[in-house]
């Protein structure tokens, strides 16, 4: 019986989404890369057999470990490869790639904060916080980085405030860290996807990225809550702006050189002045740094490339 790789890859697909999430768990290897294979097979299984088999097969793998590890499973389960169903479902609907990929982005990124929320609700205590600071100390002290600081006036004390202060801008801002790297992990998956389908899908070139003029409405919500946290000193709201402004920072830096790239390939700038160009932003990196994060994110708004907004 002859069996086609189409069908080779449905069936291995399918074998991936029900047994990977017992596997995972039970070889300890659960983590990006587990969730990269699985979001594949959504994709995979989604694309050839609709969004029901593949919600069906997911969810068959995600029972199978609750049964067999009950409910410490979750804690070592990542939810990110649900993103990927409602990337099928956009497709599926014929809805345009930058709409598509941008909700399915924000599930992702709410399914990768969802992942954190024990240790964010917990923190990092006292003695944690201490106990990492003198870890880092001792390296310091081998490696003779601690000597080196010396000799140049930053004493031990010093060193441990900026540990400490280190500690608490990563306590405050893990939720975006774990959302940009769920991003992160979806649209590794959803571009390579795409080029396995560019026959049947609209491929769309890097210089031709972007979102919903509506996503610009996130960073707006971002800013708001930090200025009224800092303000009426709310904590938690504060926290949270600054979390979306981080997200967004992210997001909008890929589609700042995206639309920069696009701008360059003009023919109705001169080459010289392209490599100018080229040259002031490798001496002024951080200036050119922050100044793309802001071209792409009001390009959400004003579109300086002039894409139609079906492309």
């Amino acid at each position: 019986m002859f069996i086609s790789d189409e069908m080779a890859q449905d069936y291995l697909a399918r074998g991936i989404l029900m047994t990977f999430p017992v596997v995972g768990i039970a070889m300890g290897t659960w983590g990006f890369f587990w969730e990269v294979f699985l979001l594949f097979s959504v994709f995979i299984v989604g694309r050839r057999k609709g969004m029901l088999t593949a919600s069906v097969f997911l969810a068959l793998g995600y029972i199978a470990a609750l049964l067999v590890y009950q409910v410490n499973a979750i804690n070592y389960l990542g939810f990110v490869p649900l993103a990927g169903l409602l990337g099928v479902f956009g497709w599926q609907k014929g809805w345009p790639v930058r709409v598509s990929f941008f909700w399915s982005a924000v599930l992702a990124g709410s399914l990768g904060v969802a992942q954190t929320l024990p240790f964010i609700v917990q923190g990092i205590d006292a003695n944690t916080a201490s106990a990492m600071i003198n870890t880092t100390i001792e390296q310091y002290q081998a490696s003779g980085m601690l000597e080196i600081m010396g000799q140049q006036g930053i004493s031990e004390v010093q060193i441990r405030d900026i540990l400490q202060q280190g500690i608490e801008i990563y306590a405050l801002v893990l939720p975006s860290i774990a959302a940009i790297l769920a991003i992160i992990e979806f649209g590794f998956v959803f571009y390579f996807v795409r080029r396995l389908f560019r026959k049947d899908l609209v491929w769309v070139p890097f210089t031709h990225w972007r979102l919903p003029w509506y996503a610009v409405w996130g960073a707006v919500l971002g800013i708001a809550c930090y200025l009224l946290g800092d303000q009426f000193s709310w904590a938690f709201i504060r926290g949270l702006g600054i979390n979306l402004m981080v997200v967004y920072g992210a997001l909008t830096l890929v589609l700042g050189i995206a639309a920069y790239l696009f701008l360059l390939q003009s023919p109705k700038i001169p080459r010289l002045l392209k490599w100018v160009l080229i040259l002031l932003n490798l001496i002024y990196f951080m200036f050119s740094f922050v100044s793309i994060i802001i071209f792409g994110l009001f390009d959400l708004v004003v579109n300086f490339r002039r894409l139609p907004e079906e492309s």
